[in-house]
């Protein structure tokens, strides 16, 4: 409800440029062209600010009370023809008799940031960047090669096991030589399908193997940090008995 009458009295406040609409007919009637295009442009602002402040996200309020002093500077200098420092005086009041009606009025806090990309260690950037020539070749050749679908699912295999490695890869020198193996096998495999060669019986299985190993090698190095933490558990679980005496 609240937020219902913050919105309500918005539009009020835009609602004080009415006789801005009668500027309308007036300078069509009698060809008052500036008047006629201040009119305008003070109840595009006004209509403008409105929309912003009801939106009601961080700063929303700063900002509509800024176009309301604009619409007001410009409407005093431009349509009724002030002496250009009382248009902006006047514009500055309004801006300012914006803000403190507005004051009050809540905001919603402003979205966090998006998070940073995890950045790829130096040991594994080459498994990334073999990786990321697989997709593409995924995309553009494998769809019409024998074991397409089997392909793109020991490649996502072994694209998961990557991302797991991302945050220890000093830890698991193995998974990396094993990462960078079946990345020689694959990639020897689809230059002999992409030059024609037609699959042996024994290929589909190999693939499921390449990628049940991956999922190996992921449960592996799971259960390695699961069982490290356990340990460090422990540990200060031992301290703190031997704190508190």
């Amino acid at each position: 409800m609240r937020g219902r009458f913050a919105g309500l009295r918005v539009w009020l406040l835009v609602g004080f440029g009415w006789p801005l609409l009668l500027k309308l007919p007036i300078g069509v009637l009698f060809g008052q062209g500036v008047g006629l295009l201040a009119a305008m442009l003070g109840i595009g602002l006004l209509v403008l600010a409105g929309l912003r402040m009801q939106r009601g996200q961080a700063g929303d309020m700063r900002r509509g009370a800024v176009l309301f002093g604009v619409a007001a500077g410009l409407v005093a200098g431009l349509g009724v023809q002030l002496w250009p420092p009382i248009a902006v005086a006047l514009g500055f009041g309004a801006w300012a008799g914006v803000r403190l009606l507005t004051d009050d009025i809540p905001e919603a806090e402003a979205p966090p940031p998006p998070p940073e990309p995890i950045a790829v260690p130096a040991p594994l950037q080459e498994a990334e960047d073999r990786l990321a020539a697989l997709r593409a070749r995924m995309v553009w050749g494998a769809p019409v090669l024998p074991l397409a679908p089997q392909l793109r699912v020991t490649v996502e295999a072994l694209e998961r096991l990557l991302r797991d490695m991302i945050p220890r890869p000093e830890r698991i020198p193995e998974a990396r030589r094993f990462l960078a193996m079946q990345l020689d096998g694959l990639d020897r495999i689809l230059v002999r399908l992409e030059a024609g060669a037609e699959p042996p019986a024994s290929l589909a299985p190999l693939l499921d193997g390449i990628a049940n190993a991956a999922d190996e090698w992921r449960a592996r190095m799971r259960a390695a940090e699961t069982e490290a933490l356990d340990i460090q558990v422990k540990v200060m679980a031992e301290r703190l008995r031997e704190g508190g005496g």
